[in-house]
């Protein structure tokens, strides 16, 4: 830092400390706002998780400048006072959120899910988070199911590069010199960068987690300790930092979770963060990093970054699923800063100044590592526990009521007995059933159509064509090809059953997450050219065989995106009247299947295992995305002259999509339907399908 800095007048006692950057604490202000405001889905601001590598590059700069300086000044780095200090850094708050989280998970979250968290604390209180998410296929950037824990993935990079970082200063520094350890740094720089563009290519989710793909991010802030502390003192200075902030600028607004994370993308931040450090305070951008406010900001930074990733999560479960994003993004922020500050003042700060009395040695400091481990532990079993006992009381109360009340009656041989039977299911719910007792998020999943049709009769993810399996009759001379991705063929059990009855053979073409109707469905990473080549394959088969009829279905708009020259209803529609007209050349006739509602977004898992869950909190309205398709797809398939059969009342009434029919579930998730309600309703589907087959 240059004299005239380093004279300038504050009341901040740590001013008085040559080594001390205000504009270091506005930077990891900046990083925490930026990250913050990327998970409060702020629009504009979807690359604020480049707020992460910010930190990584301060940290690496930091720490290296500290190891260097121990070195001039003792000749050698002590490895115990090096944990020590990252001890009373990052255990006690870390530990504190763990265990409110962990708390918070018990009393609030379904059981599958507390489950879930419990494995994560545990991973997290080795710092092993991120080997942990890489390796159950976690997407950093996923909304369905997040961890509460899943931000915690960056604290083990740290903690894992700073289990060979002070060793290699230790081993190469007080015998070749600072000067020559610019040499290391360069390489381990190098070589982590090269290693990141290569595994974020080859497996780009796990990629994100990546101690060897993040570690040039430290070493890039290590590498500028190295070529010195002080800030630039010459005019460049003021170029580099408004060119800092122009490439965190960029990062910010451009990035999105399509961008593929760390690889080269990486280096833009990293590069953005290292001009500012290297500019220092004595610029604009550093004077406003510098300002008082801001740098409280940098304080509480550690205890916001640890707080605000579950407040958002609380707030996302507990609000409506139709409140105001700003609502949201408010409260989430407020509570957040709130947290912190009482989490920076009550636990960082009387850790860091050796005010609590047992830890106010250094060599006792060291305890704090088994010691938050042993906490979290007990807390993790303690929460499952707990959960475990929840359960199984609801499931008590659940069967003491339908011992005193029964199931209902459904019946299934036509549309009419199933809206009746739907009609009722709504009532039973709405007067405050349980859950039917054994009814869980695994008891929910045990029916699905995949019991009946095997996984080579199916293309999965990567998979261009499957094999062309038959059911119903399979000796019939008449054929009936069923296309679609799964919601088509979550239609197999019924159709098996229906052909065995009227006597024809169904013959599955189906492809995850790829419609029968030729649209783009490139978003949320799916594979589109798998998509294509999957349909040109079905094509080709069902022209060779020329079936009697054929069934199309698909999910609702699944994965589309506006297009610059059409909307999604636009997109929509065209292809549905493409695939209409396209099969008709080499089928009979062609019969289109409406959508099922989708279930608002909500899994019924988790509103099966909710604390305190009944079927009332499980029926949901009908309106999704599925159902604004249904009446585009109607429409065009019947002005192409197919015949179009409508779904929605085989699952839902007016009145709402109960989950429950009797003891008979009736989605399986959030979209696809149990296989013991499509055998249910079978009848009713094959009396809807009488004037349509052949």
């Amino acid at each position: 830092m240059s004299q005239t800095t380093a004279a300038r007048p504050s009341a901040d006692p740590r001013a008085s400390h040559a080594s001390w950057r205000p504009d270091i604490q506005g930077l990891r202000a900046l990083a925490v706002v930026l990250v913050v405001l990327s998970h409060v889905h702020l629009p504009g601001l979807e690359g604020g998780f480049v707020g992460v590598d910010v930190f990584f590059v301060i940290s690496g700069f930091l720490i290296t400048q500290l190891l260097l300086r121990e070195v001039e000044r003792t000749g050698t780095v002590s490895i115990a006072e090096f944990y020590v200090r990252r001890a009373r850094r990052i255990l006690p708050a870390a530990t504190v959120v763990t265990v409110v989280v962990l708390i918070y998970a018990a009393i609030a979250l379904p059981v599958a899910r507390l489950d879930d968290t419990a494995v994560d604390a545990a991973w997290t209180s080795v710092f092993l988070a991120n080997w942990h998410f890489a390796a159950s296929g976690a997407d950093y950037f996923s909304v369905t199911d997040p961890s509460l824990f899943q931000h915690y993935w960056s604290l083990a990079v740290e903690e894992q590069f700073y289990l060979v970082w002070p060793v290699l200063v230790l081993l190469f520094v007080p015998r070749l010199g600072a000067r020559a350890f610019t040499g290391i740094a360069t390489f381990v720089l190098a070589a982590s960068f090269a290693y990141a563009l290569w595994v974020t290519a080859a497996t780009p989710e796990p990629a994100y987690f990546n101690t060897a793909a993040r570690a040039y991010e430290l070493a890039a802030g290590a590498l500028l300790a190295c070529l010195g502390s002080a800030p630039l003192r010459s005019r460049w200075r003021h170029g580099a930092a408004w060119a800092g902030v122009l490439l965190l600028a960029v990062a910010t607004a451009t990035f999105s979770e399509q961008t593929p994370f760390p690889g080269w993308h990486a280096a833009v931040p990293v590069a953005g963060t290292a001009l500012l450090l290297a500019a220092g305070p004595d610029t604009w951008p550093g004077r406003v990093l510098s300002a008082r406010p801001v740098r409280y900001v940098g304080d509480i930074s550690f205890s916001l970054y640890l707080w605000h990733w579950p407040v958002a999560l609380a707030f996302a479960a507990a609000l409506p699923h139709d409140a105001p994003l700003v609502v949201s993004a408010a409260l989430t922020i407020v509570v957040s800063f709130g947290l912190a500050s009482a989490s920076y003042h009550l636990v960082e700060t009387p850790f860091q100044k050796k005010r609590v009395p047992v830890f106010s040695r250094d060599r006792r400091t060291l305890w704090l590592w088994p010691i938050s481990v042993v906490v979290v532990l007990a807390c993790v079993a303690g929460s499952a526990a707990y959960g475990s006992a929840r359960q199984a009381a609801q499931q008590a109360d659940a069967e003491a009521y339908f011992d005193e009340h029964g199931y209902q009656e459904i019946q299934g041989e036509d549309v009419d007995e199933v809206q009746d039977s739907l009609d009722e299911a709504v009532e039973v719910a709405e007067s405050g059933a349980p859950i039917p007792p054994d009814i869980d998020a695994d008891a929910l999943q045990d029916a699905k159509w995949t019991d009946l049709v095997d996984g080579d009769c199916y293309a999965s993810e990567g998979e261009r064509d499957a094999d062309v399996c038959a059911y119903g009759n399979t000796q019939s001379d008449t054929t009936i090809a069923v296309i679609g991705d799964s919601h088509a063929a979550m239609w197999i059990p019924a159709l098996d059953m229906i052909g065995k009855d009227h006597d024809f053979r169904v013959v599955l073409f189906a492809k995850m997450a790829c419609g029968a109707y030729p649209v783009v469905q490139d978003a949320d990473g799916h594979d589109q050219p798998d998509c294509d080549a999957f349909r040109d394959f079905t094509r080709d088969e069902v022209a060779d065989l020329a079936p009697d009829a054929a069934i199309l279905s698909a999910r609702g708009q699944l994965n589309m995106t506006d297009q610059p020259d059409a909307s999604i209803d636009e997109q929509w529609a065209t292809a549905v009247t493409e695939a209409v007209t396209g099969y008709q050349e080499s089928a009979g006739r062609v019969i289109v299947l409406g959508d099922v509602p989708a279930r608002d977004e909500s899994e019924p898992k988790d509103c099966v295992d909710a604390p305190g869950a009944d079927q009332e909190n499980c029926v949901v309205s009908g309106e999704s995305q599925e159902a604004h398709s249904n009446a585009i797809t109607q429409e065009r398939a019947e002005a192409a002259n197919a015949i179009y059969v409508d779904t929605e009342p085989l699952v839902c009434t007016e009145e709402g999509c109960p989950l429950f029919a009797g003891d008979v579930p009736i989605y399986e998730d959030n979209s696809h339907l149990n296989r013991l309600w499509v055998e249910h309703i079978a009848p009713a589907l094959g009396r809807e399908l009488e004037d349509a087959l052949p």
